[in-house]
């Protein structure tokens, strides 16, 4: 189970730490669910007290300092900066997971040198974004570092995230789970608490948002039997980690 903490639909302020977090993690705690929250460090200036619980009952990792997506030019900056400033707070980083599941090609060398043990960071295919159509989707060692790649619910678009649940309801409701899945807290606010825009693809991310979203990701998860575990915790499943 993963979660990234961030600003509120790609706004500059995040209700949703609020409004949404605190359920959030009462539902995880009914449900026996341990998580990792994949967390944008710069929030740590504001929501020290609120991220420092979340990290006594869940992973915290990196979700890159500022949320920009990742080139060239920031790629060094954005996966140093946000390990250091975890461990400014004292709180234990061992994974990185890129904004927009966007890398470049020296990504992994990157989480080496700066002491990541394990990266979420591999879609499958997103136009103009990524495309790795030939990508595993269970977990497997690349470059000394355990991979995390982002499973499919129908290949090769539909991700197994909260997004894609929430936009292709009811449809959705019928589709696997896979090994992992990821939510954003934003999703589940009323839609009068989200911020504006006349973005097609935010209108999109909109859809099915507060109550309902709250609904379709509860049927979701208790539909079947399941344990939902961290990102470091499933890195210690030797036989579900593959080397390639």
């Amino acid at each position: 189970m993963t979660v990234d903490l961030e600003n509120d639909l790609r706004s500059d302020r995040c209700n949703s730490m609020e409004l949404v977090v605190p359920k959030l993690l009462d539902f995880f705690d009914d449900h026996k669910i341990k998580a990792t929250f994949f967390t944008v460090t710069s929030l740590l200036d504001k929501y020290e007290s609120e991220i420092k619980e979340i990290s006594r009952k869940h992973e915290i990792a990196s979700h890159s300092h500022t949320h920009e997506w990742l080139n060239y030019n920031n790629s060094e900056y954005e996966i140093k900066k946000s390990k250091k400033k975890l461990e400014e707070f004292r709180i234990k980083c061992f994974g990185f997971r890129a904004p927009g599941f966007i890398i470049i090609k020296d990504h992994f060398k990157l989480l080496n040198k700066y002491g990541y043990k394990y990266d979420s960071s591999m879609g499958v295919f997103f136009p103009g974004r990524y495309n790795n159509l030939l990508i595993k989707q269970k977990p497997f060692v690349k470059q000394d570092i355990v991979e995390f790649p982002m499973p499919t619910m129908v290949y090769p678009l539909i991700n197994s995230g909260m997004s894609y649940m929430k936009l292709f309801h009811p449809f959705s409701k019928y589709l696997p789970k896979r090994y992992m899945f990821y939510l954003h807290p934003w999703e589940f606010l009323n839609q009068n608490d989200l911020p504006k825009s006349n973005s097609l693809i935010k209108y999109l991310l909109r859809r099915n948002s507060g109550k309902k979203a709250w609904e379709i990701f509860e049927n979701f998860i208790c539909k079947k039997n399941s344990r939902w575990v961290s990102c470091e915790k499933y890195a210690k499943f030797p036989h579900k980690v593959k080397k390639v």
